[in-house]
């Protein structure tokens, strides 16, 4: 037993070769050593930062910035003019 809920098993001895069951909620992931090794080093990559993604990014979101998503207008700030509308009684912006 691993703990109060996981039960590992011996299965069949044949010669130099162990096969073991593990019963686990199914909320336990349970992976042979190599699969989960290959798992963690695909989320390493996964998450890895590129300089070349960056780049690409902070391209797209300062021209999006600059004209708008889908080449609107800019959003209007707390500052301009013509917020009458989009405020209530105590000044604060409408959400």
């Amino acid at each position: 037993m691993i703990g109060h809920d996981i039960k590992v098993t011996v299965i069949v001895v044949a010669g130099d070769k162990v096969r073991i069951g593990i019963d686990a909620p199914s909320d336990v992931e349970v992976h042979r050593e190599e699969v989960y090794l290959e798992i963690q080093q695909a989320n390493l990559r996964a998450a890895a930062v590129s300089a070349e993604g960056v780049t690409g990014l902070t391209s797209v979101l300062r021209e999006q910035v600059a004209t708008g998503p889908e080449g609107s207008e800019p959003p209007r700030g707390a500052g301009d003019a013509g917020q009458g509308s989009d405020r209530g009684a105590s000044g604060s912006e409408a959400r």
